[in-house]
């Protein structure tokens, strides 16, 4: 029922409904109390509430408190167990990128089902405090995937650590869910309603005035209401506004599954630069693919990497993602290209197009990538900012190979 509530009404409607409808029913009973026992001011009760109040406010105070210190360690713990899953999966992708290319990539698609089946529909069916039978079945492939692996490639160090983040992410996945499956126990809840509306009672003061009655009990009544509306609220961290975000599950090395969704998206104020290979050469890092090293070519044999002199239009540059090259030339202020990946390096699903954009954001300059695989429709998310220092070894290496120069196929 609690579940359903918070699902269905949003937080502003909860507190409205919630608070203000407690607020309204106290004054209500105030009114009906002070009509149908106006003798109450002359009589015992005073002088009895009086005497319960400091012990029983006392009391009441320290089981709310207990509550909402239980319910706050339990948002604690959501959180943690998102944030520790999501790194162990980010542990197995890149423990499937040391691994032999052809490998590699197809452990990486079952990766990415079961991190969009999670961030999608488990995290639907979460808010009811269920599993989802389709990340159930995803984790399912995951194992599939590594037991399919060539026997030649278990012996690498590497499928041994994936294995071990595999076994890490289904241990964590089942955290997660007994979380999201949890609740205080009933008698406890019972406990604090119970209580709430014996202080609301012991608290009456019949000898004020109309008015300075009727404020001090609403007054009480938010204030309390507001407290146990705040147990709800924290005690189901997968349901309604106030809950745990699924955002782990799309940074750091997995924005790579979530390249459309994360691409940027210009604002008010952003404005499209311009582009020269002088400008577009250096050092960057995506997200989505790791860092990348763009460079211009000279025309010889070997296509040599050299810096960029004005009027220099064609580049060529290697990324960390799947071993990835990338030739091409800027023209209009746009960089066109075409990008390659292991295994295969080429179409239709490891070679494509590549745009280029420069962009002047109110977060500084940004080039925005566009890419499709092969001639089909451009995806958009390969978004890059610069990074200082010098050029990393590895891809340095990798780009002064002359077997990183590949081109877009002549058609025709």
């Amino acid at each position: 029922m609690a579940r359903w509530v918070l699902n269905t009404f949003s937080t502003i409607e909860l507190v409205v409904l919630g608070v203000g409808g407690a607020v309204l029913l106290t004054i209500a009973c105030v009114l009906v109390a002070r009509r149908r026992f106006p003798q109450l001011a002359d009589s015992q009760f005073e002088p009895v509430a009086d005497s319960l109040r400091v012990v029983y406010e006392l009391i009441f105070a320290l089981i709310l408190a207990f509550v909402i210190a239980a319910v706050l360690d339990e948002m604690g713990n959501a959180e943690s167990a998102v944030a520790s899953e999501a790194t162990s999966i980010a542990e197995l992708v890149r423990a499937n990128d040391a691994l032999p290319a052809a490998v590699g990539v197809n452990l990486d698609d079952s990766v990415n089902r079961y991190v969009h089946a999670v961030a999608g529909d488990e995290w639907k069916t979460m808010k009811d405090g269920k599993q989802s039978p389709e990340a159930t079945s995803e984790i399912e492939g995951m194992y599939a995937s590594y037991e399919a692996v060539p026997e030649r490639v278990r012996q690498n160090d590497f499928y041994g650590k994936a294995l071990d983040d595999l076994h890490e992410v289904a241990s964590k996945r089942r955290d997660r869910l007994n979380i999201a499956a949890a609740d205080l126990p009933t008698m406890l809840r019972v406990l604090v309603v119970v209580g709430l509306v014996l202080l609301l009672v012991v608290e009456y003061r019949p000898h004020l005035g109309r008015v300075a009655g009727l404020a001090f009990m609403g007054t009480l009544a938010a204030v309390v209401t507001s407290a146990f509306l705040l147990t709800v609220i924290l005690d189901y961290p997968f349901a309604g506004q106030v809950s745990v975000s699924n955002a782990p599950f799309k940074q750091g090395i997995l924005a790579r599954f979530w390249s459309d969704e994360l691409a940027y998206k210009p604002k008010p104020g952003d404005k499209a630069q311009p582009l020269t290979a002088p400008r577009l050469q250096g050092v960057y890092n995506s997200t989505a693919y790791g860092t990348l090293i763009l460079r211009c070519y000279s025309d010889d044999p070997r296509h040599t990497v050299r810096n960029c002199l004005p009027g220099d239009t064609r580049m060529r540059g290697v990324y960390r993602s799947h071993r990835g090259t990338i030739t091409g030339e800027v023209v209009d202020g746009v960089f066109r290209g075409w990008w390659t990946e292991a295994p295969g390096h080429r179409m239709p699903n490891y070679a494509g197009r590549v745009k280029l954009k420069l962009w002047d954001t109110s977060d500084g300059p940004l080039i925005a990538g566009d890419w499709s695989y092969g001639y089909k429709t451009f995806h958009h998310g390969w978004d890059l900012k610069a990074i200082g220092g010098g050029p990393p070894p590895d891809l340095v290496e990798r780009l002064n190979d002359p077997r990183t120069f590949i081109e877009e196929p002549r058609v025709g």
